[in-house]
């Protein structure tokens, strides 16, 4: 009698899989690498997980730690939560790096790491307010961060509490930590900033006073003076020096940006060279309807460092060398909107933002402008422009833009139900262009505004990046033409482009396991 035997296809995977973790160690991975090795352990789903939990058990290096905790997030937490608090919490063999990147994966969870059984771990876990501020003012720019992040969190009551812990502690780092406060959006924040600074006994609170007094007006501006009026009873009459720890505004090195994607979103670089020669950089990403989404800060020591981290951002984000004036416009649009929506800026940049010269964040919308060479004779070009519009999305500016949307992986489905029913598995001509109608009508002309205005940003951005008079041109007309309806959206070559291909990509999605509808967040019913 004959047995049947099954062989185990799945050791190939496995093997992958293995080696995308290990990938992880490398020391010059870009962020977009990371980003590849994320979505493609996330299409293998629990196969994968299962292994980069063991890497955290294991790993000792704090920046492979901290990588291996950002993959986690390509996963339902309700997978892993709990395993990485028992990481946390039984790792006691891990270094400060590696400590505090567990505990900032916690964190950022909704994690309380500043209560047991937390407690007492370095960072976020100390065993009391006072110890946790301690141990942010011992860890330089990094700490700074950390405070903010947890300052934003906090409740009225708390920040009312962590800034009166500040004036108390009045090290130079806690003066740092109010200078920051005193730029904060909420007025009652700023007031207990200076109050505290008017307490403090050294004169550095009383420079960052007089700095300080120049940008505000009103009852601030008289709460300034009276602060700095009982430094003087208290004996602090002259201002210090700045240490050389202290951010101040230094013109900018190199300035960078990326082109706008399909959602509105882009990313910004600044960089400096600080006074003691090393460098700082700060890296935005900001959005059409968020302003600034997320920020991170860097410190680099030399060259070297430098020219590593400038690789890898630069490569990751596609970013190009901008002028000043345009990348800071992008930044006060980013700001005007932030402000306007009522939300906190990330904690990266309420420490960053004081290499800016403080009249340089105010807020101001953006509205491009192109030159006259631009908009000669456009109009009467849009026709000839529409034939070739399709090709636009083959271009660096243009080639990442695809809808990643639940209703995309919808009509990949359908799509895919309808060659399955066709004799011939090819869709009639008259059968498609329904589908495509209905689809435009659907998802399409809702956002044509949205659209219209990303293509003439992105022009913009070619334009300021000194790309070919023609290209320019052909994007700007582009975005016209769908403003003057001179071809129905599911006839245009350009969208009609951009919809196939983003179906295209959710059938590939779909072949490979991987259904953005299951993300948790999403409602069929919307």
């Amino acid at each position: 009698m004959s047995r049947l035997i099954s062989i185990d296809t799945s050791l190939r995977e496995r093997r992958r899989i293995m080696r995308l973790l290990d990938f992880l160690t490398r020391d010059d991975l870009s962020t977009d690498q990371m980003e590849r090795i994320g979505r493609r352990l996330q299409k293998a789903g629990r196969r994968a997980l299962g292994p980069l939990v063991r890497k955290l058990w294991r790993e000792k290096n704090g920046t492979a730690i901290y990588r291996y905790t950002c993959m986690l997030d390509f996963f339902d937490d309700r997978q892993w939560l709990d395993q990485l608090v028992q990481i946390t919490l039984r790792r006691t063999d891990l270094d400060e790096q590696g400590r505090m990147a567990l505990l900032d994966a916690l964190h950022d969870y909704g994690v309380d790491v500043t209560a047991p059984p937390f407690a007492g771990m370095t960072g976020y876990g100390a065993s009391s307010m006072e110890g946790f501020i301690a141990d942010c003012l011992k860890d330089g720019e990094p700490g700074l961060v950390r405070f903010m992040d947890m300052f934003l969190d906090a409740t009225d009551e708390v920040r009312e509490q962590m800034t009166r812990r500040l004036s108390e502690v009045g090290t130079p780092d806690a003066v740092s930590l109010l200078e920051i406060l005193i730029s904060f959006e909420r007025p009652e924040v700023v007031r207990e900033a200076i109050i505290a600074l008017g307490k403090i006994k050294n004169g550095l609170a009383l420079t960052v006073l007089t700095s300080a007094e120049k940008r505000h007006e009103g009852d601030l501006a008289d709460l300034i003076r009276r602060s700095i009026r009982r430094l003087s009873f208290m004996g602090i009459r002259q201002p210090a020096q700045l240490p050389p720890s202290f951010p101040v505004p230094l013109p900018l090195y190199q300035i960078q940006a990326g082109p706008v994607d399909v959602y509105g979103s882009r990313s910004l670089l600044f960089t400096w060279v600080l006074e003691d020669g090393t460098y700082a950089a700060l890296l935005l990403l900001i959005g059409e309807s968020e302003g600034i989404i997320n920020a991170l800060s860097y410190r680099m020591k030399d060259d070297q460092e430098y020219d590593m981290v400038q690789r890898e951002v630069t490569a990751g984000e596609l970013l190009d060398p901008v002028e000043e004036s345009y990348a800071m416009a992008l930044l006060r649009d980013a700001l005007s909107t932030s402000r306007k929506q009522g939300f906190y800026l990330p904690p990266d940049f309420y420490v960053d933002m004081r290499l800016f010269a403080p009249d340089s964040l105010r807020s101001e919308a953006y509205i491009p402008r192109f030159s006259l060479v631009h908009l000669e004779g456009i109009v009467e070009r849009i026709p000839a422009y529409i034939v070739g519009s399709g090709e636009l999305l083959d271009t660096p500016a243009l080639e990442g833009w695809l809808l990643s949307e639940p209703a995309m992986y919808d009509a990949a489905e359908r799509l895919a139900s309808l060659e399955k029913n066709a004799p011939d598995g090819r869709i009639p001509d008259d059968q498609l262009e329904a589908e495509l109608s209905d689809f435009c009508a659907r998802q399409i002309v809702p956002r044509r505004a949205e659209i219209v205005k990303r293509l003439l940003l992105t022009a913009d951005f070619l334009q300021q990046t000194g790309a070919e008079e023609q290209l320019v041109q052909h994007t700007l007309a582009t975005a016209l033409s769908l403003v003057g309806g001179f071809v129905p959206e599911s006839r245009h070559p350009f969208i009609r482009r951009l919809i196939m291909d983003s179906i295209e990509t959710a059938r590939q999605a779909l072949a490979d396991g991987y259904d953005l509808r299951l993300e948790e967040g999403y409602d069929d019913e919307e």
